[in-house]
């Protein structure tokens, strides 16, 4: 699809607002003349920078830019700030993609330079805030040109409009619905992964006839080919908008146009099936023009659901079939004057369910099988191993004794005190035991070792200091007494004279 020739319409300094289903290829188409421009340098600075939602976004709209201009100089779609901010150092990018969070992560990084940006365009502008957008629309230079695309005029996008697009060129999208209302059913996948998906919702439903209304169709063809589906085969047919006239399916690989969407429901589909975006959803229900728009649910979630209600009603049977449950009906008589049985029994259930959920999140983690192995603790969580238990013996059991005692006392003082009336007579007193002679007597008369007087009499061995010492030493000779210190002996012998000069 070519651009609008409305997309230029606008002077180069007017802001412009393009409302248009939020499908990538036709942005990129919308946005492509833009920032598209001949004899850049590979390495040069930033010139366009892309707002989008998140990171998923960036890559989806970068890969559609480049389907849709094989031209357009490098594009780097932010999914990481500090690897885009190496990227953005070394080699540079002249097309940047990224969030607002990532934007003011590389700008506090001074690793996105912004002087050279010639347009800001922000993609998806329904999802943004205002305050969200302040420091990256404040660092913007004043003469950069200014675009938003949004899916339609919410308050949201009305209030960036004021704020930041001040008088812009409102471009509506290139058609509108006049088809009649049919129901449509979406199953939600990623815009990356649509191709990819059809093959297995043909597996799911195997219609007799289905054609695929995409605006990639080789993407897929090939996908169809990897599932053994013969290139132009009658059975599968693949287009960007037209399709067979009452055929059984028609499946939307992506958001279609609203050109393609009246095409392809023109031919009374027995069916419809759109593959979208979560963000596409408002814009299918507007392209099905009020008519129904419900999920798809594949056969395993019904299979699974219908096993479960019949687990509930065998449950519900065994029950009945074991007791008559009397006093529950008891307590829910009463509000069968409001209710109907069958609502009490579904409220039941619910509540039933509710508590299985409850506690299921409660309960605690599976203790491990227990192995014949005896198995060996981890390093550093070694623990002792455990003493067989015993059981607990009597205190009166041992030692043996007669029962009639009673219980005995823990503990019994036997410290002797002397200021006692009761304490005993010391060891050795008169008239207690009589003369000790053993060792350590100091009292009765000693004869052994280190007896000093001997037995009742004078000393006479070795060491006695009383009894008559004729031994080395002695001064004045036996039986006397010793004198002090200086004093000579007198004894009969001749004196020398004494000098009477």
């Amino acid at each position: 699809m070519s651009a609008s020739p409305n997309a230029g319409a606008a002077g180069r300094n007017t802001p412009v607002a393009h409302f248009l289903a939020p499908h990538w290829g036709r942005i990129a188409e919308r946005l492509a003349p833009v920032i598209d421009r001949e004899g850049d340098e590979p390495g040069a600075s930033p010139v366009a920078l892309l707002c989008v939602p998140d990171a998923g976004a960036a890559t989806e709209l970068a890969a559609a830019l480049r389907a849709a201009r094989p031209s357009t100089p490098r594009i780097l779609p932010v999914t990481d700030a500090l690897r885009a901010a190496r990227v953005l150092k070394t080699y540079g990018a002249p097309v940047v993609i990224a969030t607002p969070a990532d934007v003011e992560r590389l700008l506090a990084a001074s690793a996105l330079p912004l002087d050279g940006v010639q347009v800001i365009v922000l993609v998806a502008a329904e999802e943004f805030d205002a305050d969200q957008l302040a420091t990256v629309m404040a660092a913007m230079p004043k003469e950069a040109r200014r675009v938003l695309v949004a899916s339609e005029a919410t308050p949201v996008v009305e209030v960036l409009l004021e704020r930041y697009f001040h008088k812009a060129h409102r471009l509506a999208d290139d058609a509108s619905s006049e088809t009649k209302p049919a129901p449509v059913q979406y199953q939600c996948v990623r815009a990356a992964h649509v191709a990819a998906a059809v093959p297995a919702l043909l597996d799911e439903l195997d219609p007799p006839s289905a054609a695929v209304v995409t605006a990639d169709p080789s993407a897929v063809q090939a996908a169809l080919a990897a599932h053994g589906y013969p290139g132009g085969a009658p059975l599968v047919h693949v287009s960007d908008g037209p399709a067979p006239v009452n055929v059984a399916l028609v499946v939307f690989a992506g958001l279609p146009s609203p050109a393609a969407f009246d095409a392809a429901m023109s031919a009374q589909p027995g069916r419809a099936v759109a593959l979208i975006a979560p963000r596409q959803l408002g814009a299918l229900r507007r392209l099905a023009a009020g008519a129904s728009v419900t999920p798809f649910t594949t056969r395993r979630a019904t299979s699974a659901a219908r096993a479960q209600e019949a687990r509930v009603r065998g449950e519900l049977r065994a029950v009945l079939a074991t007791s008559y449950p009397a006093r529950e009906i008891v307590s829910l008589e009463p509000l069968l004057a409001e209710y109907d049985a069958v609502e009490l029994a579904g409220a039941a259930l619910r509540l039933l369910e509710g508590a299985r959920s409850a506690a299921v999140v409660a309960a605690p983690p599976a203790t491990p099988v227990q192995s014949d192995r005896p198995s060996r603790p981890a390093v550093g969580t070694a623990r002792p191993a455990e003493r067989p238990a015993r059981s607990p013996r009597p205190a009166d059991d041992f030692p043996l004794r007669d029962p009639a005692e009673g219980p005995r006392a823990r503990y019994v003082d036997r410290t002797v005190r002397r200021d006692r009336d009761d304490a005993r007579p010391r060891r050795g007193a008169p008239g207690e035991r009589g003369a000790r002679s053993g060792f350590g007597d100091k009292r009765g008369p000693r004869a052994g070792f280190g007896d000093k007087r001997g037995a009742g009499g004078p000393r006479g061995s070795f060491g006695d200091k009383r009894g008559p010492r004729a031994g080395f030493g002695d001064k004045r000779g036996a039986g006397g007494s010793r004198p002090a210190f200086g004093d000579k002996p007198r004894g009969g012998g001749p004196r020398r004279p004494r000098d009477d000069r």
